[in-house]
């Protein structure tokens, strides 16, 4: 079993106190187990009884709040059930990344199936603004509408709500990004960010907000359909929380963990496709899953294509309709990496030689919009400093941005607010739109705002536990799978591994930037992502970071190790 050490190159966490031990033994863990157990749950602030019973025992009946305690639901359940009984016409219109997309798709079958009158509408992300605009509520009236639902936009649209009510529309937000300056004169708000919110969990998502909205409709009326069936869309609220990257603690642990389940039952022929795709089998389904294979294919439709190509995948029941989407996000996701790739190498050389920036400011018209996002994540994991890239449209500058804690980029747009036509986003994230003409005056607004601010200390990466390569086995990865789901505020154990031996290095991937190695006399397997900057040899000596994985290969299974970081001795 993994010793626990409190001293490393690398910080490794400190233990708990010895009398926590006594408590994870008197949760159910052996006494050989205990220690590791202890120091993993400790680290992610699991320090009780009853919050380590929670944790390795999510439960739907007991962990899954009311939906009534949201500020404003009661009014809103309430239109949504007499819009549906007296056939007005609802409009849905959702944000085109993976959260609004499955908040679309769970609104669309349960109105479906409810019997509402409805559209739905996902905004293009190359052509139209981030949420309403002005023009779409003129087109919702044309249409007839009465009520309008947001979902993952809408707290920014002051001026568009007040439209939509001079038309009669009833509009109800579900929302969950940062504070607006003022908020909308909307019927109804549903945002846990709302001052006098009581709703016990704050970081639910838009599709979160979605799936609560369906459960407070169906408590005052189940339309003939059977007590629980509102589960069946736990599958799409899993696969919005982890795209999303909101904290997989509390309610959404609970949210994901029966929505991984549900997934596995493979009732949407869209997502058995996708995952055929990759060679998934169903039982092989977990969050990581979701993270690394089906929310990147779900988020490239609006990336690469349009994310009405996603929505259709979760809801066709049709399966070569499916198989042909499946495919189809399959090749936008493949060419999103490649414009990534190009756009961080051409970073790469605009960066060489440069003293650290305190802020990367760079665009191109050759970057679309689409993936600018994941090309900021990139760079950001590099120099830690705030990012912000832009594609140029002939009519249009539209760009994402990025930042580590320490930094809000809504708020440092904010102090620019009139370069921009339209911005929004998270503390760390956001989007943005402008004129070409406001480039310089921005990229001068935000430095400017920078330079007043002493950077953020820099947190060092702490591992989980110090171990050995013979404590890399079997039973160490049962227990760390114990904790999953894997994701914010719970990733995954991360261990210190030092003065391992190279025994075989081989660089492996299209261009080669991927390293594979052997490890000591064992020959431990391990991989090592864009890890061929630190030149490594066979023969070498290194400090290793690393995650515990499974590899199969030709019907064996072996536990190897995902290399985070690695330092030559």
């Amino acid at each position: 079993m993994a010793t626990i050490v409190n001293k490393s190159d690398w910080t490794v966490k400190s233990p708990p106190p010895e009398d926590f031990l006594s408590v994870v033994s008197g949760a159910g863990f052996s006494p050989e187990h205990a220690p590791f157990i202890a120091q993993l749950l400790w680290a992610r602030g699991i320090n009780t009884k009853e919050k380590i019973e929670k944790f390795f025992n999510p439960d739907y009946t007991t962990g899954v709040h009311d939906p009534f305690l949201f500020k404003g639901m009661e009014k809103a359940a309430t239109r949504v059930v007499r819009a549906i009984q007296n056939k007005e016409k609802i409009i849905v219109f959702a944000d085109y990344d993976a959260d609004g997309v499955d908040g679309a798709v769970i609104m669309a079958e349960f109105l479906k199936k409810a019997g509402g009158e409805h559209e739905v509408f996902i905004p293009d992300r190359f052509t139209e603004s981030y949420g309403l605009t002005l023009e779409r509520i003129d087109e919702f009236k044309e249409l007839g509408a009465r009520v309008l639902i947001t979902i993952d936009c809408g707290v920014t649209d002051y001026d568009e709500v007040e439209k939509a009510n001079s038309f009669g529309m009833d509009v109800i937000i579900l929302d969950h990004h940062i504070v607006p300056p003022k908020w909308p004169n909307a019927y109804a708000i549903i945002d846990h960010k709302q001052e006098d919110d009581t709703y016990p969990e704050k970081v639910l998502c838009g599709t979160g907000l979605a799936f609560k909205l369906v459960q407070a409709v169906l408590k005052k009326e189940r339309f003939g359909l059977v007590e629980g069936w509102e589960k069946w869309f736990l599958d799409a609220v899993a696969i919005a929380t982890v795209a999303d990257m909101v904290p997989l603690t509390g309610e959404n642990r609970v949210l994901v963990k029966y929505g991984v389940e549900v997934i596995k039952k493979m009732r949407r022929p869209g997502l058995k496709a996708l995952l055929g795709e990759k060679a998934i089998h169903p039982q092989e389904i977990t969050a990581e899953t979701i993270g690394f294979y089906i929310a990147p294919r779900i988020n490239a439709a609006s990336r690469m294509d349009h994310a009405n190509t996603a929505f259709e995948l979760m809801l066709t029941d049709e399966d070569e309709k499916a198989d042909w989407l499946a495919r189809r996000l399959e090749e936008k996701n493949q060419e999103r990496r490649t414009l990534v790739e190009k756009i961080l190498k051409t970073l790469e050389v605009r960066l060489a030689g440069k003293e650290p920036p305190i802020i990367i400011f760079e665009g191109s018209p050759e970057w679309p919009a689409g993936v600018l996002g994941i090309a900021a994540n990139r760079i950001l994991e590099k120099y830690g400093c705030p990012v912000f890239l832009y594609g140029i449209l002939p009519d249009i500058v539209k760009g994402s941005c990025r930042a580590g804690k320490g930094f809000n980029v809504v708020e440092l747009m904010r102090g620019a607010e009139d370069c921009f036509d339209d911005f929004g986003g998270h503390a760390v994230s956001g989007g943005f739109s402008m004129k070409l003409e406001n480039v310089e005056r921005l990229k001068a607004k935000l430095q400017a705002s920078l330079e007043q601010f002493a950077p953020p200390d820099s947190e060092p990466i702490q591992a989980d536990a110090e171990i050995a390569l013979k404590d890399v086995t079997s039973e160490l990865y049962a227990l760390t799978k114990s904790f999953e789901p894997f994701g914010q505020e719970n990733p995954k154990p991360l261990f210190s591994l030092r003065g391992v031996k190279l025994k075989e290095v081989k660089h492996v991937g299209a261009d080669q930037t991927h390293v594979k190695l052997k490890l000591g006399d064992e020959g431990l397997g391990a991989i090592y992502f864009r890890g061929s900057h630190n030149g490594f040899k066979t023969g070498d000596t290194v400090d290793i970071l690393a995650e515990l994985q499974e590899n199969t290969w030709r019907g064996t299974t072996k536990i190897e190790l995902n290399i985070v970081e690695a330092v030559k001795k």
